[in-house]
């Protein structure tokens, strides 16, 4: 046997450097800092050449614990790229993202702002020399085309910019808020994170009827735990029979809105939670009986009756995400004046003009200006 012969990997030892994965990524987009990795620069130059450190945006951050049996692990790369291990029960895209969606609730309960992903936001991949993080099939939706886009280095200057001064996340800070949320996840189990993520993912992207939808869906999940603590188990401890559970349990008798007022008059929820139930729950059900689309004051009216049942369900511990605002990630209103930039422009570009574009912007500036009051001037 030749020295050749002996150093030759065998298909276990090819295995073990080449490790399938599902991919998600964190979005908004952030460059997530650790102690094992060199900062992350990346100058205007190398923006406008496409010459950042590609590399370097693959590489492993550290690898989160979210419950899944050992040695597996939730890996995250310096980009953002959140790695599962294709386990038999995560080998479905539905259930792949459910799981994603999870941990990024778990990361929005412990003060991140996250958003959810879907199954065109799903990549396949492999982590490499347990160093990379390597996509290999990428999914159609944008954050996934973007960060294909910029782990390719092709990414063009307008995209690319994200790089330059970007928003930053320690991986630290993840592991922390991971823990945090999914405490509040798995003490609450009739709570699914997925529908929480989409009722918050819903009011940032101003879709105000996935919001309240959402939204109501996790406000039945946790009533029915209020339910159980506050009604059914004080019962069963005077009158265990099958045939009182079955009644107390009966949704058809307890309808959610008989419940949320059973618990109010029980004092476990108070009259301005009641409230914002109440005008969400109005809401809903135009939305399911006649279609009716719900409104903005709608949406954060199911938002503000889920933190008010949360607040109770946790006995009044407030979740991070509480200190969070909202607004910092929600869209604007395309529709409302534009406001001033409070800052001074650190990069810019020039935008190329359509035909006869130039001509119709100097026509209407001088337009604006011949109708400047005088006395003004």
């Amino acid at each position: 046997m030749t020295r050749e012969d002996d150093e030759q990997p065998t298909v276990d030892d090819l295995a073990k450097r080449r490790v399938p994965c599902f991919i998600g990524y964190l979005h908004p987009f952030r460059i997530v800092e650790s102690d094992t990795l060199e900062p992350w620069e990346c100058t205007i130059e190398q923006v406008n050449g496409r010459s950042w450190d590609y590399a370097a945006l693959h590489e492993i951050a550290g690898g989160l614990d979210v419950g899944l049996a050992p040695p597996y692990h939730l890996v995250v790369s310096r980009d953002g790229a959140l790695a599962l291990p294709p386990l038999p029960e995560l080998r479905s895209d539905q259930a792949a993202v459910e799981y994603l969606n999870r941990c990024l609730a778990a990361l929005l309960l412990g003060g991140i702002y996250c958003e959810a992903i879907t199954p065109d936001g799903l990549d396949l991949g492999s982590i490499i020399d347990w160093h990379y993080v390597r996509s290999s099939r990428s999914g159609m939706s944008a954050p996934n085309r973007f960060h294909k886009l910029i782990r390719y280095g092709h990414a063009p200057a307008l995209e690319a910019i994200a790089l330059f001064q970007p928003r930053t996340a320690t991986f630290a800070s993840l592991a922390s808020a991971m823990q945090v949320g999914l405490g509040i996840l798995n003490r609450l189990p009739t709570v699914r994170g997925d529908y929480f993520l989409r009722g918050v993912t819903g009011i940032a992207r101003r879709d105000w009827g996935a919001a309240l939808a959402n939204s109501w869906i996790v406000t039945e999940q946790i009533i029915s735990e209020l339910w159980r603590r506050h009604v059914v188990e004080p019962t069963a401890g005077e009158d265990n029979s099958r045939a009182r559970r079955d009644q107390l349990n009966d949704a058809r008798t307890w309808t959610a809105s008989a419940r949320i007022e059973m618990l109010f008059q029980k004092g476990v929820l108070s009259r301005e939670t009641v409230a914002s139930l109440s005008k969400a729950r109005k809401a809903r059900n135009d939305l399911s009986h006649e279609g009716k689309h719900p409104t903005q004051s709608d949406a954060l009216n199911a938002y503000e009756g889920v933190c008010g049942l949360l607040t109770v369900a946790l006995n009044g511990e407030r979740p991070p995400l509480f200190d969070l605002d909202l607004a910092d990630h929600v869209l604007s209103d395309p529709f409302a004046p534009p406001s001033r930039l409070t800052f001074e422009p650190t990069h810019w570009m020039e935008i190329p003009k359509l035909p006869g574009e130039l001509e119709l912007e100097q026509a209407e500036a001088a337009l604006r200006s011949s109708q400047i009051d005088p006395a003004k001037d």
